[in-house]
């Protein structure tokens, strides 16, 4: 029987943060690890301000992953000059990925010292044109920070990104079927016309809001279907919703 495409979805590590659960980080890390999924993405705020000392523990636990996971930037991060930062120890801040079932495009979508998140006209442009050349028989997929829609339970709402809307039909002109996202520290997901938007709770942080624990998502694809299960960290993983990719 073919085996689904699974991928481990994490987001917002915050550290550095007053009460930074830095226990539960290393337990969802050695869950991934017994996971082994095909792909672990995080979706930023790896810091909670940037700083130097604060990146460098990130890089010490996400070098406990046995598989390396692809890494965007989050409006945390982007404070105090740590854009430069993470460009020494993650590497570009636009990401690009394929294997033999899918074809991922992450970008920066923060903006320096500020929590709001804009993606602009000509970098739209640019994704427009990659996303174009991505093989028609792969999946398309496509991660940033901050949220492209009001996530619900989140409190009021705020730092959505700008330039939401035109990104939002870029994308879906370009069929792209999941898009990743974190920010709100809240689990949840919206279908927009073809296209599923997934965002990621919060593995390290202290600020639930509302959600009972840390936690993260599993992505399972098979037969064009995606499963997305929440798992919380310790906990059975629960699904959550079913989409088809066609």
């Amino acid at each position: 029987m073919e085996e689904a495409y699974t991928i481990a979805h994490l987001s917002d590590i915050h550290v550095g943060e007053k009460g930074f659960r830095r226990d539960q980080v290393l337990k969802c890390i050695a869950e991934v690890n017994v996971l082994t999924p095909n792909l672990t993405l995080i979706t930023g705020d790896l810091t909670w301000r940037g700083l130097y000392k604060e990146f460098e523990e990130a890089r010490e636990l996400i070098d406990g992953f046995e598989q390396k996971p692809l890494v965007i930037m989050g409006n945390h991060d982007a404070y105090n000059l740590g854009y430069n930062t993470f460009e020494k120890l993650f590497g570009e801040r636009m990401i690009q990925y394929e294997d033999d079932q899918i074809f991922l495009v992450g970008v920066d979508s923060t903006q320096p010292d500020i929590d709001a998140g804009h993606i602009g006209r000509v970098f739209q442009d640019h994704l427009h044109e990659v996303l174009l050349k991505a093989p028609k028989e792969k999946i398309r997929l496509f991660s940033l920070h901050h949220h492209l829609a009001p996530v619900p339970n989140s409190g009021r709402e705020r730092d959505i990104l700008t330039d939401a809307g035109d990104v939002l039909s870029m994308l879906i002109e370009d069929n792209v079927k999941i898009t990743f996202c974190g920010h709100r520290h809240v689990s949840w997901t919206w279908h927009v016309e073809s296209m599923l938007i997934i965002h990621a709770g919060t593995v390290g942080s202290p600020r639930l809001r509302g959600m009972p624990d840390q936690s993260y998502l599993i992505i399972r694809i098979k037969n064009e279907e995606a499963s997305i299960y929440l798992k919380f960290i310790g906990k059975k993983e629960k699904l959550i919703r079913k989409f088809k990719l066609d």
